[in-house]
């Protein structure tokens, strides 16, 4: 989980960073991409947490899917 400085072509006088934790990736300055991984960091428990509990909910939802195709 390190911050990297991102080249946007689109905006290249614009400083960008990016950082990836747990599969999500977040864009910024550099200030609020350090705010978002302290965050993480900081809150980890909790995030791991509620990815669970979006994993088990998703696999309740698709164990009641009754989808048959078009």
């Amino acid at each position: 989980m390190r911050i990297i400085r991102h080249y946007n072509s689109h905006f290249p006088d614009r400083e960008t960073y990016k950082c990836t934790i747990r599969h999500t990736t977040t864009f910024g300055t550099l200030n609020e991409i350090t705010a978002w991984r302290d965050d993480q960091l900081k809150n980890e428990d909790y995030y791991k947490s509620l990815e669970e509990l979006n994993t088990k909910a998703a696999g309740e939802f698709y164990k009641t899917l009754n989808y048959k195709g078009d």
